[in-house]
């Protein structure tokens, strides 16, 4: 009988909630989604879509020493051109499944792990949350509503195990994964990937690196069992010099999957697999101001709430503490200036599209609040270029989001 991938799915799905259920587990997560409202600028004439994005993620504490996440999301198309009842087409995805047990060596916490789909996604706040008690330190403009796994670096993706050590008393973490995946598509990629990071008063680290081999079975009839034909390698760094409370600098680098072969130069990669982002935060009492710059791959500015583009820099100023009533508010701006399908790589040249025009202009005014039990988000973004370039319909879009702690 053949195992597809989908009965795997279900199978260990169904096995952790069992488990779950029969040892009364106790139970934690968070849930969210976001309606995005924009015109389809490819129409000729006025075309509103209105698109929805959700995700969910759990905790299973089965014991004190053993619990399971389970993490998927949800993105659908334009159900606003659709019959009241029609189907709407979505892509659903399921991101984490996992089990993680605790031991205690001597005076260090040890964490193994199985997993399959996205775990500890290099470039999100979730490693030095997990093992390290850090709060969110990531950039505001990388927010996504699909989750952890909307990683903005690369991904630990497939199916694997992970070994995580905590050092005591010491904010010290060392990580090590070992995961099949089909990254390349016409081989199954064995991974390997170190990772080290560290929480301290005013320096955050979180470093990873790892090596993928595809497995080739294409030397049949020599004496090979399995070939490596090249190697592809990933790396990604997340920094930040002081802390949440004070001025502070935020980078985050990452390359994912430059490739090793015979007769290949080591340096031959492609622009749109490397991550850059740097960001200044300057704290004036209770107001925040962030200066980013940015070159992101295009699958990474797919996932993002802020970002349209794959070049720019971007002015947000915010505050988190105005008071309307007995509610507390967080009211702000994103100022965006972006280059679409431009690099770092192409900062030389930028005086060209400057010229003729070819860069937008994006300011997001945005409000969020508590609201019942969770935070209420919402946002207008006016596109400034799409004004002046189309019709003025195309330079509207908005947002409104709901995200839940339980």
């Amino acid at each position: 009988m053949t195992v597809t991938k989908k009965t795997l799915f279900i199978s260990v799905l169904f096995l952790l909630f069992f488990t779950a259920h029969i040892s009364a587990s106790s139970f934690s997560g968070n849930t969210g989604g976001r309606i995005n409202y924009s015109a389809d600028k490819t129409s000729s004439s006025y075309n509103p879509q209105l698109c929805l994005e959700a995700f969910f993620e759990g905790q299973f504490n089965i014991s004190s020493n053993i619990w399971s996440h389970l993490d998927f999301s949800i993105k659908t198309g334009d159900f606003l051109n659709v019959d009241l009842f029609s189907a709407v087409d979505s892509k659903f995805k399921i991101d984490e499944i996992s089990v993680i047990f605790k031991t205690q060596i001597d005076k260090n916490q040890n964490y193994f792990s199985c997993f399959m789909g996205t775990y500890d996604p290099i470039g999100s706040d979730i490693f030095l949350q997990r093992y390290l008690g850090q709060q969110k330190i990531s950039s505001k403009l990388t927010e996504s509503w699909l989750g952890q796994a909307a990683s903005v670096l690369y991904p630990h993706f497939g199916i694997g195990i992970s070994d995580v050590l905590k050092f005591g008393e010491q904010p010290l973490a060392l990580g090590l994964y070992c995961y099949f995946n089909n990254e390349d598509e016409n081989y199954y990629v064995f991974n390997t990937d170190l990772r080290f990071a560290g929480v301290y008063r005013f320096f955050t680290f979180d470093i990873a690196g790892g090596i993928g081999a595809p497995l080739s079975d294409n030397y049949k009839g020599e004496e090979v069992i399995v070939a490596v034909e090249k190697l592809y390698w990933h790396a990604g760094a997340t920094l930040l010099i002081g802390n949440n409370y004070t001025q502070g600098l935020f980078m985050q680098a990452g390359i994912f999957n430059a490739a090793f072969a015979p007769g290949k130069n080591s340096s031959d990669t492609f622009k749109d697999d490397i991550y850059i982002l740097i960001e200044p935060r300057f704290k004036i009492k209770n107001t925040h101001v962030n200066l980013t710059a940015w070159s992101l791959p295009e699958n990474t500015v797919n996932q993002l709430l802020f970002i349209d583009d794959n070049l720019g820099i971007n002015l947000n100023i915010y505050s988190e503490s105005l008071i309307f009533g007995s509610q507390k508010y967080t009211l702000g701006t994103n100022i965006a200036w972006s280059f679409p399908d431009k690099y770092f790589t192409d900062i030389k040249d930028i005086l060209t599209p400057i010229k003729s025009g070819d860069f937008n202009i994006n300011i997001t005014p945005y409000i969020s609040t508590n609201l019942l039990s969770g935070e209420i988000h919402a946002q207008v973004k006016l596109g400034i270029m799409d004004f002046i370039r189309s019709n003025w319909y195309d330079g509207i879009g908005a947002d409104i989001g709901y995200r839940v702690t339980f």
